[in-house]
Parts: C-alpha cells; structure tokens; sequence
C-alpha cells in the first residue's frame, strides 16, 4: 500500500504496528491486491548506445542469489506452496532454511510485495485465516514493509540521520571505536554475534533473528550509537532497504516506532541457546569452536583479535551510568 494510503480515522500517520496492520488488512479485504499482467512484446527498434567500459567480473560472493526473473518468481511460488506452512517453526533457527530468502528481490523491485500477497493468498488461502499461522506471519512481514517505508514519507527527518524519538537524540554515546571494530569483525568474543556478523561479511545477508541479536549487542551492551550499526548494515546487506533497516535499527535501539524503553535487551547467550540449540550455525561461521560442548559454544568465548577487548568493554560499563 503506497505511504500514505493506510491513515487513521483523524488521517493521520499510524506511529505503532498493530493498528497499522489492523487497518492494512482491512483495506486488503476490501479492495484486495492488483498485479499486473505480463507486458507484451515491443516491436524491434534500433537503439544506438555510446560504447561503454566492460564491466569486470564479479567475485562470486552473491552467487546465491540469480538474477534471472524466472528463478526469482519460481522461488517465490515455492515457498508460498510448500514452506510457507513451516515458516512460523522455522523461521527464527539461523541454522534452518526457513526463510523465504526473498528480501533481495523486494529490495531493488524485481519482486513487489503485491505480487507476494497475491501468490500467497493464491496458495495459502486458508492458513492466512488462521492468526500464527506461517503465511499469515509472513504477511505480517511484508505489511512490516510497508509500515516503515509510511514512516519514513511521513518523517523525512528519519533520512537525516536523526532519531523518531526525539529526546534519545540527547543520549550521550560513549562509541568506542576499538569495541566497534571488533562488532564489525566477528571478534566480540560472543559467539552467536560474531557468528552473525561473519555471515553478514562473508554473503552480505543476515537472518533476521540476528540482525536483532547483534544490534541489541551494539547498542545496548556496546553502548554504540545505533546509527553506526545502521550504516554498517547498509554498506553489506544485499537486501539493504532504508526505510526497513533504518526502522528495524531504530527499533533494537529504543528510540524508534513501537518504542519499548531501555530494558528491551536481547541476552546473546540465552537467544543462541534458544535458537542454535546445537551450534549449528556458530560452528559454521567459527569453525575453532567445533571442538566445544554445545553449552560452552553459546558462552563467550576469548578472541585473539583485538586483544584487551573485554579489558575495554569492562572499563567502559564501569564509568557508564
């Protein structure tokens, strides 16, 4: 639904999720989801370009996502036919394919979440009635979408770089840069975020459980500015998509929309247990800990790179009040 077009009965902007997407389904109910047909074939021209630089060749590191618009529809019908009913399970285990993997193509267009909706009430018709089932969480991802990109229309200062809630724009940030580094770099010492952040570096796309895990872990253990995060997260992300990662980073930090204050924390240790119960996943992206129990491969872990980081970490919770 195009920013602007979901308003509450003053007409103004929804600043919370829930009665967003109360009214989003709504109108969805009422005027259902329009796709368009298949454009028919232009007639030939002659088109004369300039003569341009070959491009170089790529470093295969996106070589898991295709560009070729037929696998994309195929992926996307796949998984509204037959792992659509598992997403609900599956989808907060990093170690499972239990995404839809779609955030790529919704991100640059080559995919619209109207032609989402309609495969997916197409093929899941009667498990979006039901309220967790898997197709009707993943709907609710998708009106996610469409909820930030409303706000971000309605508050362009959101592009500047400024916070939804005005008054953490005062928070004092210690940013220690050694200690944003190692965030960076899968170096923290804790193994479900360096685990996460590795994964990020090496295919430029995170889970999404993750993403959540390691923002928490900057902003509100690291005490990092969460517009570090966000900009990081930007510079690596295949799927990046402002009004989504800037929302969801806003969010983990407290100072966004559906604001919970300041003990909205995600514990790295107790989420890795919960949603890696076996190390699956750490040990995929940290093969030294292959050697570890499944209990000890949640817990932290000492990093040989940068040394002293806990040293520092310690020593700036002990002057943070």
């Amino acid at each position: 639904m195009a920013p602007g077009t979901v308003l509450t009965q003053q007409g103004e902007i929804y600043k919370v999720f829930t009665p967003f997407k109360r009214n989003w389904l709504a109108k969805l109910a009422a005027s259902g989801v329009q796709c368009f047909t298949k454009p028919a074939a232009q007639k030939p021209f002659n088109l004369k370009l300039p003569a341009l630089p070959l491009m170089e060749e790529g470093d295969n590191s996106s070589a898991a996502w295709s560009v070729a618009e037929l696998d994309v529809l195929n992926r996307m019908r796949s998984f509204c036919q037959q792992r659509v009913q598992d997403y609900a399970s599956a989808r907060d285990f990093p170690a499972v394919d239990g995404t839809s993997s779609l955030s790529a193509y919704l991100a640059i267009g080559v995919l619209s979440a109207q032609q989402c909706v309609a495969r997916l009430q197409h093929e899941a018709a009667q498990q979006l009635e039901q309220e967790k089932s898997g197709a009707s969480i993943w709907l609710s991802e998708l009106i996610w979408r469409d909820f930030y990109k409303h706000i971000l229309v309605a508050f362009p200062k959101l592009i500047k770089h400024q916070a939804f809630q005005p008054e953490t724009d005062k928070i004092n940030w210690p940013n220690n840069a050694a200690l944003f580094e190692a965030w960076c770099n899968g170096e923290t010492g804790y193994p479900i975020v360096d685990a996460a952040m590795r994964q990020l570096n090496e295919t430029g796309w995170m889970h999404n459980r993750l993403r959540m895990i390691t923002a928490s872990f900057l902003v509100k253990d690291l005490h990092i500015d969460w517009r570090w995060g966000e900009r990081y997260f930007m510079s690596k992300l295949i799927d990046g998509d402002f009004a989504a990662n800037n929302g969801g980073w806003q969010w983990a930090a407290s100072t966004g929309t559906d604001a919970a204050p300041y003990f909205r924390i995600f514990n790295p240790v107790t989420q890795s247990e919960r949603f890696d119960p076996s190390g699956d996943f750490i040990r995929r992206y940290l093969p030294q800990l292959a050697s570890k129990t499944n209990k000890e491969t949640h817990w932290p872990q000492n990093p040989s790179q940068p040394k002293g980081i806990f040293d520092q970490w310690l020593s700036i919770m002990r002057h943070v009040k």
